[in-house]
């Protein structure tokens, strides 16, 4: 086996792998080139990928074109140094420049990051990664959204606080994998759900409160493992009255509700887990897979197959060591965030294109190689422009001369990555303190939180217990968060929200609130196990050594229904 020339661990690179690799051709004239076997394991792989998504965190800059004030993924200090030449969306998408002048011949003495590198600092790039949105000036990757603020990796959602991978959702605050739902707060991976509090990992369920693993429940509130129940207490039948008292005794109290949630997090611990998230699919491994087959190593995966190692697909065929792929990606390798794009590799947002190769920021464009903010373009290297002769006459000879220089089939590096790596999606898969991270390679950013300017500052711990004692005021305070000390602020329809619900006001920063949701997930690491009921033997993200109780599938259908 090889050993990966990053962490040196030992990797495995399967058979499926090399068929692929064979199967991902570019074809330039007579010469058919395809990507190499990787020499970075699968995890080193992802990382060097996601440490170029930024989904959280803003900053004030100025439009490069008009000068103009802005909201922007990019930092006016970048960590690398140079800062971007940043356009405010509107701009970007007018015709205020041309990529093409940016363009630039490829230097055959030196190596093609480097050059890359340079490019990137000088052509054009949205300040926000969005599309088709409505007053959602405070989120990335989202798109069709309206009157939604901190939420990211979004599409067609409405009046959303705080979240990530919400689809097509209305009124939901601090939930995360949240699908098709209305009126939730704290909830994380739910499909289909109606005025939920805190419940995790269930579907078709409606005022179900801190349980988890529920499916098509209604009025359940401390409940595990239900199918088709409604008024449970503890997993326990009670009369509607006996139930709706059982709720009173703790809703709307911010002390009593946080009891609440631990108790739900003891209750988990105690009854068997699923292997696996994986619902109507076929020979398929990893985590939080639907309708898909032959997905082996993939996350957060739906109506796709033949794919390997991806984070993040939907409706994806033949993708391997790709992240945030949406929307009929077919055949790409080592590529990050995509709409329908064919036939690609090494590349970072490419949207509606086919046949590139080391692109970035590029639209409605096929074959071309090393280029960056592209429309409607064909045949360019390095932003310039070429006859198809030329482009296929010239692509070979600069992959030859990344061969020797060894860049040929590795990503971009990090040292070259737009974000730091605590800044970026990496940070979120694998967590790096900051000295692992600079022994890495990746770059590192110390951040520190703007001093709101406001009338009140007042420590999380002294609000009021109930939000009927919170004055209108409150949002010209200062919230320092219990755990932290890092202050935010409240804003008016999130506010609105609470006092419809009847919710105390957080007493964390959301920041905090979001990791917190992150840690009910696995990590994305397999392990084989046995079931603990029948001893099969299981492929499962629960590593060896946890207290939870894991059942394979089978077993835990039995359970449950």
């Amino acid at each position: 086996m090889p050993t990966c020339k990053k962490c040196q661990e030992a990797f495995f690179v399967s058979q499926e792998e090399q068929a692929f690799l064979g199967k991902i051709a570019f074809t330039f004239g007579a010469t058919v080139i395809h990507p190499p076997e990787p020499v970075y394991c699968p995890t080193c792989r992802m990382l060097l990928r996601t440490c170029n998504r930024n989904e959280r965190f803003f900053y004030k800059n100025a439009s490069k074109k008009s000068g103009k004030e802005l909201i922007s993924l990019y930092a006016k200090e970048p960590p690398w140094g140079v800062p971007f030449a940043i356009y405010e969306q509107k701009e970007w998408e007018s015709d205020a420049f041309d990529p093409l002048e940016y363009g630039r011949d490829f230097d055959f003495s030196r190596p093609f990051f480097d050059q890359f590198s340079e490019l990137l600092k000088t052509v054009p790039r949205m300040a926000l990664c969005t599309i088709g949105n409505e007053n959602c000036t405070y989120t990335t990757g989202t798109g069709y959204c309206r009157n939604c603020y901190l939420i990211n990796s979004s599409e067609y959602c409405e009046d959303c606080y705080y979240g990530k991978l919400l689809q097509s959702s209305k009124d939901c605050v601090d939930c995360s994998y949240t699908y098709n739902s209305e009126l939730c707060y704290e909830c994380f991976s739910i499909h289909k759900c109606y005025h939920c509090t805190a419940l995790l990992f269930s579907q078709n369920c409606q005022d179900c409160l801190y349980s988890s693993n529920l499916n098509a429940c209604k009025h359940c509130s401390l409940c595990t493992n239900l199918h088709q129940k409604e008024y449970y207490f503890l997993n326990e039948p009670l009369e509607k009255m006996e139930y709706e008292k059982k709720i009173a005794e703790f809703w709307g109290s911010a002390q009593k509700m946080r009891e609440m949630r631990e108790k739900l997090m003891s209750l988990r611990e105690q009854q068997p887990q699923r292997y696996a998230n994986i619902v109507n699919s076929q020979h398929c491994t990893g985590d939080f897979i639907e309708n898909s087959k032959n997905c082996l190593d993939c996350y957060d995966v739906n109506e796709s197959e033949d794919c390997r190692y991806v984070q993040v697909g939907v409706q994806v065929k033949d993708n391997f060591d790709c992240s945030n792929m949406y929307i009929k990606p077919e055949l790409c390798y080592e590529t990050l965030g995509t709409i329908e794009v064919f036939n690609t590799a090494y590349s970072i947002f490419i949207f509606h294109s086919q046949n590139l190769l080391y692109c970035d920021y590029c639209y409605h464009s096929s074959d071309c190689f090393g280029c960056s903010g592209l429309t409607r373009k064909k045949y360019c290297i390095f932003n310039k422009q070429y006859t198809k002769g030329e482009y296929e006459e010239l692509v070979p000879k600069i992959i030859e001369h990344m061969q020797k220089t060894g860049e040929w089939g590795l990503f971009f590096p990090p040292r070259y990555a737009p974000f730091a790596y605590n800044e970026s999606l990496a940070s979120e898969y694998v967590p790096l303190s900051k000295d692992e991270v600079l022994q890495r390679g990746f770059l590192w950013r110390d951040r520190k939180d703007e001093i709101p300017n406001v009338e009140k500052v007042i420590p999380g711990k002294r609000l009021p217990d109930r939000i009927a004692n919170v004055p209108d005021d409150v949002l010209n305070w200062a919230i320092e968060c219990e755990e932290t000390g890092r202050p935010f602020q409240i804003i008016k329809p999130e506010l609105r929200f609470y006092r419809s619900q009847n919710l105390p006001l957080p007493r964390l920063h959301p920041d905090v609130r979001y990791d917190r949701r992150l840690a009910l997930r696995n990590p994305r690491t397999l392990y084989a196990r046995t079931c603990a009921k029948c001893e099969k033997e299981i492929q499962t993200a629960f590593s060896p050594g946890r207290s939870e109780t894991i059942y394979c599938e089978e077993c835990y259908l039995k359970e449950v229904y």
